[in-house]
């Protein structure tokens, strides 16, 4: 009797590892159109919480050099759930988003969605996409 519940106890933590496992195993392509000039390299934050959108605070990131007037970026290993995409194109490749005296974008951004703010960036609720266990295609497109 003891060994049949050592037994089922190690098989229910072996599949309950086995979900955590394939949780943690969603892929996330974004699929970033309208890229232009040709040059330069698109800055990529991808945040999980709408407490992180709203602070900035990034749960990954991406550099993905420019060549053509679209790129592709991939995500590997992220846990399936909700998720939002800030980028620009960072034309110059000088790491900033650069600013005129105003402190306006002088670069190209988007988010998630295609998602527009007013005077900054759109709320959490417009840019969240949903990422599944099977993997996401997300499209995005620098207007």
């Amino acid at each position: 009797m003891m060994t049949s519940t050592l037994v089922a106890a190690a098989l229910m933590a072996a599949a309950a590892s086995q979900a955590t496992a394939e949780d943690a195993a969603a892929t996330l392509t974004l699929e970033i159109g309208g890229v232009a000039p040709s040059r330069g390299v698109v800055m990529i934050g991808l945040y999980d919480s709408e407490a992180g959108w709203t602070s900035g605070s990034a749960v990954t990131g991406a550099r993905a050099e420019v060549d053509g007037d679209h790129v592709t970026a991939v995500f590997a290993d992220l846990p399936a759930g909700t998720y939002g995409v800030k980028m620009y194109h960072d034309i110059n490749a000088n790491g900033e988003m650069d600013t005129n005296l105003m402190g306006i974008p002088s670069e190209p951004f988007a988010f998630s969605n295609n998602a527009r703010g007013r005077f900054g960036p759109p709320s959490w609720e417009a840019a969240v996409f949903e990422l599944s266990a099977d993997g996401t295609v997300h499209t995005i497109r620098f207007e």
